[in-house]
């Protein structure tokens, strides 16, 4: 081996070393709250092993899906019923004595894959409790079984509903998947000459079905929640072999004119936030009435779960459904 060559090669091994060692403090450095940092640990735990979008996780998944979602007796300190929309399962879920003026469509999320978590259950009592609003949570189809023409469809007829139902207006907010389905159909119910919601509220919000933005990888060895393989498998499913940019997958690169005001928070420890500040600079620059929570340290959809910044962010969401009009 010459002289170069052996330079090159110990120069190779140094880069390599250092970018491992850089990856192993990004990974341990972590200011935020003791809350956050458990959270942290506990959810990288739990998603240690992200599972391949096979025939087997299809299977399972179809089948999981099809049976009826409920929430477990005694987690809600509200009221809570069901109603079904064109087959669709919907919770309206309310603060206890007589039923609220305000309402607020949410869309949960979970990769457009999965039903609602046990925290997203949690959040939305917590919000019902806080704001004294009423929520509408319907379970929308998923994915592998469906794809997003069957979820808009279902969807926007509940929204149609509501909006007649209330006429003074209505919010709409989702989380991850929910978020991209939020912001997709406020485009959709604005291009058919429909109500708009007076609020869109988005957590962390999946807003391009392609994960393509190169920054992507920066934060992918930060966020334990979230693989951009797996994201790429279910947003593939999703799709339906439709384009990927069309706005009903990819939002973001909708038309911006003549939307709601938007309130959008995101984490930088979460594969979401490149594309979340790309699409606030194309919110600054369609001039949309808009603000962006961008929160140090955080995990994706932090603010469904009991930590200093989730409640921090749910003070924040709650000071801006007072400003409904």
């Amino acid at each position: 081996m010459n002289r170069t060559l052996k330079v090159s090669t110990a120069l190779a091994s140094i880069a390599g070393a250092t970018a491992t060692l850089y990856s192993l403090r990004a990974l341990r450095l972590h200011n935020g709250s003791i809350g956050s940092r458990v959270a942290e640990d506990v959810i990288r735990i739990v998603n240690s092993g992200a599972e391949p979008l096979d025939q087997n996780r299809i299977d399972a998944k179809i089948k999981e899906n099809r049976k009826e979602h409920k929430v477990a007796d005694g987690l809600m300190n509200s009221e809570v019923e069901v109603f079904y929309k064109d087959g669709m399962k919907v919770f309206r879920v309310w603060p206890g004595k007589e039923k609220p003026a305000r309402s607020m469509l949410y869309l949960h999320g979970g990769g457009y894959i999965n039903q609602p978590s046990l925290f997203h259950w949690l959040f939305v009592d917590r919000m019902v409790q806080d704001s004294g609003m009423e929520f509408i949570v319907p379970i929308y189809p998923k994915t592998p079984e469906y794809t997003f023409k069957d979820a808009y469809q279902v969807v926007s007829d509940l929204y149609i509903d509501l909006a007649k139902a209330h006429p003074e207006g209505l919010a709409l907010m989702g989380d991850s998947a929910g978020g991209g389905l939020a912001l997709g159909l406020s485009q959709w119910l604005r291009s058919h000459g429909h109500p708009m919601p007076k609020l869109l509220i988005l957590m962390s919000p999946w807003l391009d079905i392609s994960v393509e933005n190169p920054e992507v990888g920066v934060y992918q060895a930060l966020d334990p929640m979230l693989s951009v393989t797996s994201l790429k498998d279910v947003g593939r499913a999703w799709s339906g072999g439709a384009d990927p940019s069309d706005y009903r997958l990819s939002p973001m690169y909708g038309d911006l004119k003549d939307l709601p005001k938007i309130a959008m928070f995101a984490g930088t420890r979460e594969v979401c936030l490149p594309d979340a500040r790309k699409f606030a600079s194309l919110l600054k620059e369609a001039r949309v009435d808009f603000v962006y929570y961008e929160y140090p340290w955080m995990n994706h959809i932090f603010p469904l779960y009991p930590i200093k910044e989730g409640r921090e962010a749910r003070q924040q969401i709650l000071a801006l459904l007072e400003t409904m009009e």
